[in-house]
């Protein structure tokens, strides 16, 4: 592991393509901004570590249990476009509360 000392607004370069930087530092906590190319993912480690638990457990999943035929649709979900289908109802919501 690499470890460095950086003051806000200083960066450090991550191979060719991604810069992060020292955003600020308030108490324990460091704000940092990550410029990476699209097509590179970026995620917190909790997000990282939940999503490979889910991928871990579906390849782990029976597929004896699963259903044979894939989920149904909803029966009030609306019409695809361009069909005859008249929209559904719209349900009132409530107004949101004031911010006072």
């Amino acid at each position: 592991m690499l470890i460095l000392t950086r003051r806000p607004g200083e960066r450090v370069v991550i191979g060719d393509e991604i810069l992060v930087t020292v955003m600020g530092v308030s108490g324990h906590t460091v704000r940092l901004g990550i410029a990476a190319p699209e097509g590179i993912p970026i995620y917190r480690e909790e997000i990282w570590l939940a999503v490979m638990e889910e991928n871990r457990a579906a390849a782990e999943a029976n597929v004896d249990a699963l259903p044979a035929e894939g989920p149904s649709a909803p029966t009030d979900a609306p019409s695809a476009p361009g069909t005859d289908a008249p929209p559904p109802a719209q349900t009132p919501t409530e107004d949101p509360p004031t911010g006072h």
